[in-house]
């Protein structure tokens, strides 16, 4: 009984460090600590002071909201919307989600009035004022756009695979698909896209078909920063959080620079970001940090 007694508030203890979310480490040190909430004062502290103005830029899928199988199912909570509504209208703090999704979509997903959308992987930009920015695409390949998708659809799509069409660019969904057949349709997939002149490249259980133009996150984002935000937005504070490969062109651009997070469990991923987090709870994290500091 006394022994019991004795490791009743251990076993407490270690319950209640459980519950705290694990939130960062630095990037590409595997054998780094999992942090807690209180370590954005560490990393974060000395960067972004009380008062700062800031540029917030954020990935939408995984980042503000979990994966699903679907894309249709995705979430944001009412807690991140509330946490990122009150960083937005602070005053304090210009907001821009970059997502690979088409940019009406993105935007209904999110629902917040004073942030700017930037849907396609930065192909398209929509402003609060509803102004529009688009990339140009040659038109001899835009022109093959929908016969891509329809031998797309005959050849590949089978066994719970789908073909998202976000009118400019589609993603070739295959998570939901019987295993033994992925590797096979993936490869199929990129061939097909390719032979319509878009360039085919892999994220998160799928396969995306973009335009053929240098244009990608990374200078989505500097384009949205020098044009939006400040001409000297290389001076001031900028945020980035993101979880796909496609999200490292946005950190490698501001390296040295800003300060940018890759939402990913895994340890052993090498990435351009400063530091990891692991879970679209942790970026709730992250912006009630920020919240703290600009409202």
């Amino acid at each position: 009984m006394a022994r019991s007694t004795l490791l009743a508030p251990l076993a407490c203890l270690i319950f209640l460090n459980c519950l705290k979310p694990l939130i960062s480490w630095p990037a590409n040190d595997k054998d780094a600590p999992a942090m807690s909430h209180p370590e954005f004062d560490q990393y974060l502290g000395d960067y972004l002071q009380a008062g700062d103005t800031l540029a917030l830029l954020l990935d939408y899928d995984g980042t503000l909201a979990e994966l699903t199988s679907h894309p249709n199912l995705t979430q944001m909570s009412d807690a991140m919307r509330d946490s990122l509504r009150n960083i937005a209208n602070s005053g304090k703090a210009f907001v821009a989600v970059i997502s690979g999704r088409d940019v009406d979509g993105v935007k209904e997903k999110i629902g917040l009035e004073n942030v700017i959308y930037s849907g396609n992987h930065g192909l398209e930009v929509l402003y609060p004022n509803g102004t529009r920015h688009n990339q140009g695409i040659p038109r001899d390949v835009a022109d093959n756009f929908d016969k891509m998708i329809d031998q797309l659809n005959r050849e590949v799509v089978h066994h719970g695979s789908w073909v998202e069409n976000k009118r400019v660019s589609i993603t070739f969904h295959f998570r939901e698909a019987e295993q033994q057949y992925v590797p096979e349709m993936a490869a199929r997939a990129k061939e097909i896209i390719e032979s319509y002149g878009y360039r085919a490249n892999a994220a998160h259980a799928s396969v995306e078909g973009k335009p053929p133009i240098q244009w990608n996150k990374g200078l989505a984002a500097e384009y949205i920063l020098g044009t939006s935000f400040d001409a000297n937005w290389r001076q001031r504070k900028v945020l980035f959080a993101g979880d796909d490969t496609t999200d490292e062109d946005v950190m490698r651009m501001i390296k040295g620079t800003g300060r940018s997070f890759r939402v990913t469990k895994d340890k052993d991923l090498v990435t351009s970001a400063d530091y990891k987090i692991p879970s679209v709870d942790a970026v709730y994290h992250l912006l009630k940090w920020i919240e703290s500091r600009v409202v």
